[in-house]
């Protein structure tokens, strides 16, 4: 139990899984994409807190936020595209995908270059309405995490969709005088192993 505890609270096993699993998915490449035609940009959700009193991009989680900038940055260097925000909502308040389209249109974009799907209140259910509102045969990017990039190629392959990723945000960054040995057990190791062995579980449910 203590050489267990000792590999998942050091910093150097974590990173080299984290590191592995998020390089699994290359990083957007504008130069694959047939620019003639739409793509269509799926920027997956991860929180918002609905607060009245501040702009739709401050209403975003850190996450969240990451993710529509990408798919943003993205979206200037296509000619034909359109954003789709995601996200459900709870006790009949604003939902996510709204308050993500508000901050795109914030950031720039037009409003009708946004379209929303106000249901799916998980990765599996994203893919699934994204699906049942405009098929199979559109050109997809997905704009998440490194870490969850897999997942969501996967569920869109499972889906009959070939979609490129674009990783938006990345657990692990390393630099060229980081320390990559081990150190002392930490909670930030703690919390990388976590994500890690979550991500890992989510991916083998989902591809049941």
């Amino acid at each position: 139990m203590s050489v267990f505890f000792l590999v998942t609270s050091t910093y150097y096993v974590p990173s080299q899984l984290v590191a592995a699993y998020e390089s699994k998915i290359a990083n957007y490449n504008p130069d694959i994409v047939n620019k003639n035609k739409t793509h269509y940009l799926h920027v997956l959700g991860a929180g918002y807190s609905l607060d009245p009193n501040l702009p739709a991009t401050s209403q975003l989680s850190p996450t969240t936020l990451a993710r529509l900038v990408e798919g943003i940055r993205i979206a200037r260097q296509l000619p034909n595209y359109k954003i789709i925000t995601s996200g459900y909502y709870n006790y009949g308040l604003e939902s996510q995908a709204s308050v993500a389209r508000r901050a795109a249109i914030e950031l720039g974009i037009p409003s009708e270059q946004i379209k929303q799907l106000e249901t799916p209140s998980n990765t599996a259910e994203e893919v699934a309405v994204f699906v049942d509102q405009f098929g199979t045969q559109k050109k997809v990017i997905v704009v998440t995490d490194a870490l969850h990039l897999p997942r969501a190629i996967m569920l869109y392959q499972k889906a009959g969709i070939t979609a490129i990723g674009a990783p938006a945000t990345f657990q692990v960054k390393k630099e060229p005088n980081d320390y990559n040995g081990f150190t002392f057990p930490s909670y930030r190791s703690v919390s990388l192993m976590n994500a890690y062995l979550r991500e890992r579980l989510k991916y083998w449910k989902d591809s049941l």
